[in-house]
C-alpha cells in the first residue's frame, strides 16, 4: 500500500512538471500561437539581446562550479587515498568494434555534407548514439574486464526505455523557454503520406533511446580513473530538513509556472527544475538518489556523474557542428541531417563553442544528474531492480 501511495505521488509530481508551464502559458491572457506545439521547432526564436550583466552573473556561477572540480580543497574537500590501477590489461570486446563502425559510418557521411544515402542522413542519430554507447562500454571493459553490457545488458535496455520519456519531457519544456534549441533542417526528413512532423516525432523517440545510456557509460568509465574515483568522497556534510525540501519543491513548482508565464526569460530553469522536482520528491519518499550520500559528506556520485554529460555534450556538440556547412560561425548554411540543432539563448547568446554558447555547456552538468534520478524514478515506479539505486553497487568492483 505504501509503494502504491509513493508511486501515485511520483506520477503526480511528473504531471505537475508537464501541467504547470502550460497553466502558466494559458493564464497570461495572450492567445496561444497556432504553431506553439509544433514539433520540431524549425525557425529561430526572437529573444532578448545580449546582456553583459546576465552573462557575467552566469559566467561567475559556471566559474565557481569549475573551481569545485579543479580545486576541491577550496571547498573543504579532504584528500583521500587514491586507488592505484591494477596494471591488468584487457582486449577491446567485439562490441567496441561494432560500435566504432556504427558511429564512424554516419560521421563520415555527415561531415562529408553529402545528401546520400538519404536514409542514413535522416536517421543518423540512432547509430551515432548507440554506436558511441558501445564504444564507451568497450572502453570500460578494456580498463577493468567487465562493463554494463557484459554483466547487465538488461539494465542498459531499461535505461534506454526510460530515456525516451526523460528526453521527450525536455523537448516539451523547450516550447516554454521560447524554443531555446531548434532544428532548422527538421523538414529534410523523407516525406511521409501523412504529416512530416509525425515522422520527426517517431524519429526523435527512436533516437532518444540512446541519450541516457551514454551518461551511465561515461560514469562507469570515469570511475575507472583513480584520481576521480575518490576525489569528492570526503566533503561537507549537508542535511536538509523535510520542511526545507518542501519549500524547495514549492519554489520549483512556481518556477515551472513561471516558465509558461514568461517564456524565454528563464531559459536556465529547464536545466534545473525537472531535476529539483524529481530529486526532492524521491528524497521525501526515502528513495535513494545521488544526493543521498551528501548527508555523509560523499559528493562523488553527484559530482562525478555531473561530468558524464559534460563530456558527452562536448562530443555531441562537435559532431553536430561539423555536420553542417557554415557561411560564418553560428550561421549554419546547409545540413542534410534533420537532427542538426541550433541554439538561441536570451542575454548570453555569444562566444560559441561549436553551436553552443559557451556558458550553455555547464547546463549539461545538472542535465547529467537528471538522467540518473529520472532512471531511478522510472525503475522505482515499474519495480525494476537496478544497481544504480545505490552508489555502492557501482562504486565497489566486487558488486559490479
Amino acid at each position: 500500500m505504501k509503494k502504491l501511495r509513493n508511486i501515485s505521488i511520483i506520477i503526480a509530481s511528473v504531471a505537475a512538471i508537464v501541467a504547470l508551464p502550460l497553466i502558466g502559458r494559458l493564464t497570461t491572457g495572450v492567445p496561444m500561437p497556432q504553431d506553439f506545439f509544433k514539433f520540431p521547432p524549425i525557425t529561430p526564436p526572437v529573444v532578448d539581446g545580449w546582456s553583459w550583466l546576465v552573462f557575467i552573473i552566469v559566467a561567475a556561477v559556471c566559474f565557481g562550479v569549475t573551481l569545485v572540480y579543479i580545486f576541491p580543497s577550496l571547498f573543504r574537500f579532504k584528500k583521500t587515498d587514491t586507488e592505484l590501477p591494477s596494471g591488468q590489461t584487457h582486449k577491446f570486446p567485439v562490441w567496441f568494434w561494432i560500435g566504432l563502425v556504427m558511429w564512424l559510418v554516419p560521421i563520415v557521411f555527415l561531415w562529408a555534407h553529402t545528401p546520400r544515402p538519404k536514409l542514413l542522413q535522416d536517421y543518423s542519430d540512432f547509430p551515432l548514439f548507440w554506436g558511441f554507447t558501445l564504444l564507451l562500454d568497450g572502453c570500460v571493459f578494456k580498463r577493468q574486464g567487465h562493463s554494463m553490457l557484459s554483466k547487465y545488458p538488461t539494465e542498459i535496455m531499461g535505461i534506454a526505455t526510460a530515456s525516451v520519456s526523460g528526453w521527450m519531457l525536455y523537448e516539451y519544456l523547450n516550447l516554454f523557454v521560447n524554443r531555446m534549441w531548434y532544428y532548422p533542417f527538421g523538414n529534410n526528413l523523407i516525406k511521409s503520406p501523412g504529416n512530416n512532423d509525425e515522422v520527426f516525432l517517431m524519429y526523435s523517440i527512436l533516437g532518444s533511446t540512446g541519450l541516457m545510456p551514454m551518461a551511465f557509460e561515461w560514469y562507469d568509465l570515469i570511475l575507472t580513473i583513480p584520481s576521480l574515483r575518490h576525489r569528492f568522497d570526503a566533503g561537507v556534510k549537508i542535511t536538509m530538513p523535510a520542511w526545507l525540501k518542501i519549500v524547495l519543491l514549492l519554489l520549483a513548482f512556481a518556477g515551472l509556472y513561471g516558465m509558461g508565464y514568461a517564456p524565454g526569460k528563464y531559459f536556465f530553469y529547464i536545466f534545473l527544475l525537472p531535476l529539483v522536482v524529481v530529486s526532492v520528491v524521491l528524497s521525501l519518499l526515502k528513495v535513494w538518489t545521488p544526493f543521498t550520500p551528501v548527508m555523509q559528506g560523499n559528493w562523488t556520485p553527484v559530482l562525478v556523474f555531473g561530468l558524464a554529460y559534460l563530456a558527452q555534450g562536448f562530443v555531441m556538440e562537435g559532431w553536430n557542428c561539423f555536420s553542417a556547412t557554415h557561411y560564418s560561425p553560428g550561421n549554419p548554411a546547409t545540413c542534410y541531417s534533420p537532427a542538426f540543432w541550433e541554439y538561441k539563448l536570451p542575454y548570453v547568446d555569444g562566444y560559441r563553442i561549436f553551436e553552443m554558447p559557451v556558458v550553455g555547456f555547464w547546463g549539461y552538468i545538472p542535465f547529467s544528474i537528471y538522467c540518473w534520478v529520472w532512471w531511478i524514478m522510472f525503475a522505482y515506479v515499474l519495480g525494476i531492480k537496478t544497481r544504480y539505486f545505490d552508489h555502492t553497487e557501482t562504486y565497489k568492483e566486487a558488486e559490479y
